[in-house]
């Protein structure tokens, strides 16, 4: 007959296999917590390299730097030869002029319209062969000496580095008395 164990001697083998995960389990309860980890700072991403322009539009970009300086200082006859002998220019309400000569006449009655203008380039955009400028301007009208302001955009198509055409959107009652 086997022999039956008593049921103290049960729980005293049972506790004993217990205490090693009884002290542990107490160890972590009283031991120190360690600090939370704080989750590693992002770097920002880096930023891609501002793209350089493309070789092929630096010359167009060199000739609308040279239309905002001359438009800007008023040297009509240095503006003149950046225009193509068959210039087409476009102004609102007026209609279309050719040529060179043509040019010259609509310079001749601008300056007949204003006695003094600043000009100031806001944007300058260079793409394909056009060349957009927006213009911001203080025009002083010839008729009554009233000064107003003038928001214009000049649109110029190139082609062999010559102005071909050109088209000017700006209100047109601004310059009316």
């Amino acid at each position: 007959m086997a022999k039956k164990k008593s049921v103290s001697a049960r729980s005293s083998k049972a506790k004993k296999a217990s205490r090693p995960a009884a002290r542990k389990a107490a160890a972590k309860r009283t031991a120190p917590k360690k600090a939370a980890k704080k989750p590693a700072a992002r770097k920002p991403a880096a930023r891609p390299a501002p793209r350089k322009p493309a070789a092929r539009n630096e010359p167009l970009r060199a000739l609308a730097r040279k239309i905002v300086d001359l438009t800007v200082s008023g040297n009509d006859d240095a503006t003149l030869a950046l225009y193509a002998d068959g210039v087409e220019s476009v102004e609102q309400g007026m209609p279309a002029m050719s040529g060179i000569e043509a040019i010259r006449q609509k310079f001749a009655m601008w300056r007949g319209m204003v006695t003094d203008s600043r000009w100031t380039a806001r944007n300058v955009w260079v793409d394909g062969n056009s060349i957009a400028i927006e213009w911001v301007g203080t025009v002083t009208r010839a008729a009554d000496g009233k000064v107003v302001d003038l928001c214009e955009v000049a649109v110029h198509d190139i082609e062999n580095g010559k102005i071909v055409r050109e088209r000017f959107y700006y209100d047109p009652a601004a310059l009316r008395s």
